[in-house]
């Protein structure tokens, strides 16, 4: 995708922003420092309205007309994810983190760069919004990792007063070649629940295991039981993922456990799968129970449902584009709260590549980091979202 001559302009200053937020990583709900410096910068683009949401997110409007806020045509929204995870940093880096145990790790510090990287924009061509009667919404959410802070963010009005009318997102992603923007028609990126399993049995001796109830060996059935659900349950033709990913239990090495606790995750790309499969652990734990006299407790602590990109946006990216520099990925089974925006309005979501030779590491690992000129091709595309610059290209 060719770069517009304002957009390589900004490059110095997105790098900056970049790896100032890549310093101060800060895990959901706790972006204190983050949100300071998003408030600090945006004061500096004049937005007609700026304000913290969702606890540590941030909202900035540009009106189309500010003295009759109402009468916009249309209303975009753009989305940046802003929370770091719990994770050492080992990249070396001169701007790596000053946080202990925290870093960037998943790009969320480069999508709030190029949306700050955007608002300098908007800020830069308000009568261009004027004319075209196109009010924008920039939000900055927190806890995109583990706890859904979409969520809040629309609890919150992140979408209403302005009522937005569409919103877009984008992601970094290393399995997309560097300069390239990827995206997906329709289903994109799976809904994941996250649950638990408490397997509650009694305990005995070691030496007497017939006086207890052994919740290990219950909870070691249950495991395997659940692995048969997608290769006997769900039709070979959907797509669906069933994950134990930590267990704990018993006391020591001569006791009967009486208690185990295991967290998963079911990922699919329907609703009608994703209940079958619910329907299914239930029932193979109800089926414990009977067998082996444990009682057993299933909880969802988190949903996201599945991001899907509708045909018109696509349409609209295809055409801005013309498809330079851009590719049909396949559906990807992690997921992403950005489809909780989606649940309310017209939302597309893309992903920007930063594939290449000198940056192999996937992402939420220790040493991921990237080539950040990367972030000005996010950057073009909302450039051309909204057609900033067109009007100074026509006049020379």
């Amino acid at each position: 995708m060719k770069l517009h001559p304002i957009v390589e302009g900004l490059e110095e200053q997105v790098v900056r922003i970049r790896r100032d937020l890549h310093r101060i990583p800060e895990t959901g709900f706790c972006e204190t420092q983050t949100q300071a410096y998003l408030l600090k910068t945006l004061k500096t683009f004049h937005p007609d309205r700026l304000e913290p949401i969702a606890g540590t997110g941030v909202k900035a409007v540009f009106y189309a007309d500010p003295e009759h806020p109402k009468n916009a045509r249309r209303t975009t929204a753009f989305r940046a994810d802003i929370d770091g995870l719990a994770i050492c940093e080992e990249t070396a880096a001169e701007y790596a983190s000053r946080h202990e145990g925290r870093m960037h790790a998943c790009g969320h510090d480069g999508h709030a760069a190029i949306l700050l990287g955007f608002g300098a924009l908007v800020s830069r061509f308000r009568p261009a919004l004027k004319e075209r009667g196109e009010t924008v919404v920039l939000l900055f959410q927190p806890a995109e990792e583990h706890i859904g802070g979409a969520r809040r963010m629309v609890e919150e009005g992140g979408l209403k007063n302005p009522d937005v009318d569409r919103i877009f997102g984008l992601h970094l992603w290393p399995d997309v070649p560097f300069g390239t923007i990827g995206f997906r028609q329709g289903p994109m990126m799976a809904q994941t629940c996250e649950f638990d399993v408490t397997v509650h049995g009694k305990s005995a001796h070691g030496a007497s295991p017939h006086k207890g109830i052994d919740a290990i060996v219950a909870a070691a059935e249950i495991i395997s039981a659940l692995q048969t659900i997608v290769t006997r349950s769900v039709n070979p033709y959907e797509k669906a993922l069933i994950t134990i990913g930590k267990i704990e239990g018993g006391q020591a090495r001569n006791i009967i456990a009486d208690r185990v606790v295991m967290n998963g995750t079911v990922r699919t790309f329907k609703n009608q799968v994703h209940q079958q499969v619910k329907e299914r652990i239930c029932q193979i734990l109800k089926g414990m129970e009977q067998v082996h006299g444990v009682t057993c407790d299933f909880v969802q602590t988190m949903h996201y449902p599945v991001l899907e990109n509708p045909p018109e946006l696509c349409n609209l990216i295809a055409e801005l584009t013309e498809f330079e520099g851009l590719m049909v990925v396949d559906e990807i089974m992690a997921a992403e709260d950005f489809a909780f925006y989606q649940q309310y309005v017209p939302g597309m979501f893309c992903l920007v590549g930063v594939g290449d030779e000198a940056h192999r590491e996937p992402l939420h690992s220790c040493r991921f980091d990237f080539d950040e000129r990367a972030m000005l091709f996010g950057l073009e595309l909302y450039r051309r979202i909204l057609g900033l610059g067109e009007e100074a290209d026509a006049a020379r």
